[in-house]
């Protein structure tokens, strides 16, 4: 078994079903945490109030705008208040905002938050990238089961748009002129509101009657990559490296460590003499008042005992004024020409050796032309010597001062060219770069330093992905460059309240960062979502979804982008409080996604290799970023 899968099995079929604020999902955090300490992550546990369920929101909505219908048969000014306070409502709910919620019962959850932060230089500021999977799972529904939610975007728009209908009836009705149409508006806005009776029924019959589902595919699947990722991208615990932080170190810290502070000011004592007792509440550790106005500094130069062997000379005095504090010391002024060094002192003359006699000249006769050896010497006179000169010949190549030096691979031989190189030459005849080949004499003299190869214009996308891969072969930009966290997210599945607590409790953190949901990744075809929103359609951040497209073609990925409309995921709250965010989720052939909150969804109808395909596209994505 493969180790996502048994990260699968341990949430969905050890710990079983997970609502939301009970004491499974709490089982399923301490697992999840675990995993994270495990792999010497430091450790968050974010503890919140959230909703036991998201449906009675709903339940209230509904009920509000079949109460407005009633109304508006005897008193449709007092039935527009409910109308539109329904209509208001059941907007905010379906845009993550919602207001009833807050109302609702709540229980104990938690979010559990690992961060990976590597070592960084003094200034550098690291890219943060944020993966998120929650871990609690749902309750079925009839709008989820496989007859009715091939429909159920269909469902919820003519919900929406009877909740928005009924308003402008009772509003109609209101008016006085509408008064001798009675009860006519009253049948009108039944007509616009009886549909509300089917989305009412669903959520009473959830709350009611059905259980929490295992959760493998929603959502112990994307637990189960973000740790496969997590993996992936954080070291060992014996190969991970702490941060490295600057500290400030106070005096009495420095007299501790047996150092002494950069501004401490040294004083020599006699060898056995202590130092005196510093007070506590003496200014600056002991260091007394320090004045700033200290004057001109002159250096003193050390008394040194003079040699023996002959007195020193003395030093005239420099009348000169300066107002350089080394000039006054003696050591001159820093950017003065040098002077000129004192001549040596001539000798009296009767000390002066007697100089020598100079040697006669020799005549001498330079010929411009080799002569040969055997020529005669008669022309020659006495005290001339002919001189001669045979030509050398020229080294052999390969023997050169350059392959002396550096070998078989010298400087020649790397550019590829021999010693009767002439490059002025060579351009006339090569003429422009359109005319280098690699098959002619001269060619790309790229030596013993390798070869390149010629790209075709097609080729050039693939070429790039073959040096984008070299480059990144020996170094883990994931580690260097990024810091990441990994938060599994509680009770989103009852109102999207574990990631609508993270944003708000790390709202500074996360204005740059890059969120990346992961969810329902256990069966289809993987594909990042590029809109989703079940009110409103939300765009996915555009610099995700591009490096997206682009690390699933350098990498040939069967991923590809999918439109998520109709529904919200973890990543809605995000893209709708104008956060960086993108989703990561599995679909079928219709576009759906497998056994999506039903009873179906156990740890038998999870595909493995689905899961890891998910893994393989985030890592490299993360990578990239």
């Amino acid at each position: 078994m493969s180790e996502v899968m048994e990260h699968i099995r341990q949430l969905a079929e050890v710990i079983g079903p997970r609502p939301a604020a009970t004491d499974a999902e709490v089982n399923a955090a301490d697992y999840i945490e675990d995993v994270f300490r495990a792999r010497g992550l430091e450790v968050e546990r974010q503890e919140f109030d959230a909703l036991r369920t998201a449906s009675w929101a709903f339940v209230a909505c509904h009920l509000l705008t079949l109460v407005a219908v009633a109304l508006t048969f005897w008193l449709p000014i007092v039935a527009l208040v409910p109308a539109v306070a329904a209509a208001v409502l059941l907007w905010l709910e379906l845009d993550t905002r919602g207001v009833l919620s807050r109302v609702m019962p709540k229980g104990p959850s938690q979010n559990i938050i690992a961060r990976h932060v590597p070592r960084q230089r003094r200034g550098e500021r690291l890219k943060r990238v944020v993966i998120i999977a929650h871990y609690d799972s749902a309750k079925p529904s009839l709008a989820f089961s496989p007859s009715v939610v091939k429909n159920r975007g269909i469902v919820l728009t003519v919900s929406m748009v009877m909740t928005a209908l009924v308003p402008v009836v009772v509003l109609v009705a209101a008016m006085p002129f509408a008064e001798e149409w009675k009860p006519w508006t009253g049948f009108a806005a039944l007509a616009a509101g009886i549909g509300l009776v089917v989305p009412l029924f669903i959520a009473l019959h959830r709350e009611l009657f059905m259980h929490a589902t295992d959760g493998a595919n929603g959502n112990a699947s994307g637990v189960a990559a973000m740790l496969a990722v997590m993996e992936a991208t954080v070291p060992e615990p014996d190969e991970a490296q702490p941060r490295e932080r600057s500290y400030r170190r106070g005096i009495e810290a420095a007299y501790d460590a047996g150092v002494a502070p950069d501004d401490a000011l040294l004083e020599y004592r006699p060898a056995g003499e202590s130092p005196a007792p510093v007070a506590e509440d003496a200014p600056l550790g002991g260091f007394g008042d320090v004045e700033w106005e200290t004057g001109r500094l002159a250096p003193v130069a050390p008394e040194l005992p003079a040699p023996v062997s002959a007195p020193a000379p003395e030093r005239a005095p420099d009348v000169r004024e300066s107002g350089d504090w080394a000039e006054e010391a003696g050591v001159g002024p820093l950017w003065e020409e040098p002077q000129e060094r004192p001549r040596p002192v001539t000798a009296a003359p009767d000390m002066r050796p007697a100089p020598r006699p100079a040697p006669a000249p020799v005549p001498a006769r330079w010929e411009a032309t080799p002569l040969s050896i055997s020529e005669p010497d008669e022309d020659l006179v006495e005290g001339q010597e002919r001189l001669s000169f045979e030509p050398s010949s020229p080294e052999e190549p390969g023997t050169s001062a350059d392959d002396d030096k550096h070998g078989a691979h010298g400087i020649s031989a790397w550019l590829g060219i021999g010693r009767g190189f002439d490059v002025r030459k060579a351009g006339k005849k090569i003429g422009s770069w359109d005319n280098i080949d690699d098959d002619d004499e001269f060619g790309f003299k790229a030596g013993t330093a390798g070869e390149v190869e010629p790209l075709e214009d097609h080729e050039t996308a693939d070429a790039a992905a073959r040096i984008r891969r070299r480059v990144t072969e020996n170094v883990d930009r994931a580690l260097v460059e990024k810091e990441i966290w990994f938060v599994a997210t509680g009770a989103d599945e009852a109102g999207m309240s574990g990631v609508r607590a993270l944003l708000k409790a790390n709202a500074d953190d996360l204005t740059d960062a890059l969120i990346i949901n992961i969810e329902n990744v256990g069966s289809g075809a993987v594909a990042y979502v590029t809109e989703e929103g079940a009110m409103r359609t939300y765009r996915a951040d555009r610099r995700l979804v591009t490096q997206a497209k682009r690390t699933v073609r350098e990498n040939g990925l069967p991923v590809k982008g999918r439109t998520g409309k109709r529904f919200e995921t973890s990543a809605t709250p995000a893209l709708a409080r104008r956060f960086k965010a993108m989703s990561v989720m599995a679909f079928d052939i219709n576009g759906r996604i497998p056994n999506w909150r039903w009873h179906t969804d156990t740890a038998e109808n999870v595909t493995a290799s689905t899961v890891e395909q998910a893994v393989s596209f985030i890592t490299a994505l993360v990578r990239d970023l």
